[in-house]
């Protein structure tokens, strides 16, 4: 199905149609506006093929010039592109296609959007797209959101209460998916608060020992510039060209915050905590790093003569693990890891002298992760969070590789190695 009456508001399931649909449309306009324009995408609802959709194509143009679009208007409106002057869209220029358009009936069938280069508008139209498609938890949330405001209002004139009940889940949505969007980019930024800046606030004073700046042009979620954190460089500097290897989530406040550091150099999620504190803390915020650490412990007990390893079936990711979770700033290991087992497992379990490990693994094209694990025995009850964990089991050594993460095997048969060595010497 392709079209709606002006005036209705109905999702559909997703169709192969509106892809096709949408290229052939790209092609068509690459081909009337030629040099007038940068690059055409298809955006919207329809280019999300995980969530129902109005049946209506959105397509995004940049430009350099407005001018040139216009001037190819009535070549767009003989190929069906009908310029909508009076859309009141601000820096856009609006076509949309369909009988409705045309005089031969009431169908709204294409919106094709034209947007300065470089825009936030076309900035906005790219990442919300580019989000939902990465984040399916997102992407799920918009669509139950449209369809509780489909049901609600099946008829709406100019879809203003449709789209005013979207209006605070986009806001958000294009804040996380501007700063999502950066991560692991070279990019330049100006430096408006370098090492040893004074800014006196209303209630404190803050003293920057690290460079802060901004992207130029590029609006953040308070509607100023996007503010950067720069790590890893110990002089003041006016500008920086690095890259961004994390983002500051604030959940109090109306923007986030990028991390940069000079290519090459990476700082873990509590790192970047312990650097960022000194404004951070005045905040509740957490942090995202495309290099994560964690750190926690292999739990064991005797039983029998025969060594058993405590399997944890992690309720929010149903896989199993052990006793494990992010390192906090000002933490060390040891301190994560027993912080860890007292909150998954309620237990302060007795650590193996000398026994440290290291697993380093990709999580993403772009994001690794780092895992820090001891070695501690199980002498009391256990007390498990159910928040966290769906299920435990205490396996012996060879199903307990068949159980944990593939990772874990050459984890395991070091501290069968350990343990053999201990229990030899009783």
């Amino acid at each position: 199905m392709l079209g709606l009456k002006r005036g209705t508001v109905m999702l559909c399931a997703h169709e192969k149609e509106w892809e096709t649909e949408a290229q052939s449309t790209v092609i068509l306009l690459k081909q009337i506006l030629g040099t007038a324009v940068n690059d055409i995408q298809h955006v919207g609802s329809t280019a999300i093929p995980s969530i129902k959709a109005k049946p209506i194509i959105d397509i995004a143009v940049s430009t350099d010039d407005f001018g040139k679009v216009l001037s190819a208007a009535e070549e767009l409106e003989r190929e069906g592109f009908y310029y909508r002057p009076n859309a009141n869209l601000g820096e856009q220029l609006l076509f949309a296609c369909g009988s409705y358009y045309n005089g031969t009936g009431d169908l709204q069938t294409h919106f094709i959007h034209i947007v300065k280069t470089g825009s936030m508008e076309w900035i906005n139209y790219i990442n919300f797209r580019n989000y939902l498609n990465k984040t399916p938890s997102a992407a799920k949330e918009y669509e139950k959101l449209k369809l509780s405001l489909a049901e609600a209002n099946p008829t709406d004139s100019g879809r203003e209460k449709y789209l005013n009940g979207k209006h605070d889940f986009i806001v958000y949505t294009l804040r996380k998916a501007l700063v999502d969007s950066y991560l692991g980019k070279i990019v330049q930024i100006k430096i408006d608060r370098p090492i040893g800046y004074i800014h006196k606030k209303k209630y404190y004073t803050l003293f920057y020992p690290i460079n802060y700046g901004f992207i130029p042009g590029v609006i953040g979620g308070d509607g100023e510039e996007l503010d950067v954190y720069l790590t890893g460089v110990d002089i003041p500097v006016k500008e920086y060209t690095g890259k961004i290897i994390g983002i500051v989530h604030r959940q109090d406040d109306s923007e986030d915050k990028l991390i940069m550091a000079p290519e090459n150099t990476y700082f873990s999620q509590n790192e970047i905590a312990e650097k960022i504190d000194f404004q951070e803390r005045y905040y509740h915020t957490y942090v995202e790093s495309i290099f994560q650490k964690s750190c926690g412990a292999v739990i064991y007990r005797r039983r029998q003569s025969q060594i058993e390893y405590l399997c944890l079936l992690q309720r929010q990711s149903q896989t199993y693990s052990v006793p494990k979770g992010h390192m906090e700033a000002f933490e060390s290991e040891r301190q994560t890891a027993e912080r860890e087992i007292l909150e998954e497992i309620g237990i302060h379990a007795d650590f193996e002298p000398d026994f440290k490990t290291v697993v380093q693994y990709s999580i993403s094209d772009i994001k690794c992760k780092r895992v820090i694990l001891f070695l501690a025995e199980c002498s009391s009850a256990l007390e498990i969070n159910v928040n966290e964990i769906s299920e435990y089991v205490w396996l012996p050594l060879t199903e307990a590789k068949k159980t944990l993460p593939v990772w874990y095997s050459p984890v395991l048969d070091k501290t069968e190695e350990t343990l053999g060595k201990k229990y030899e010497r009783e």
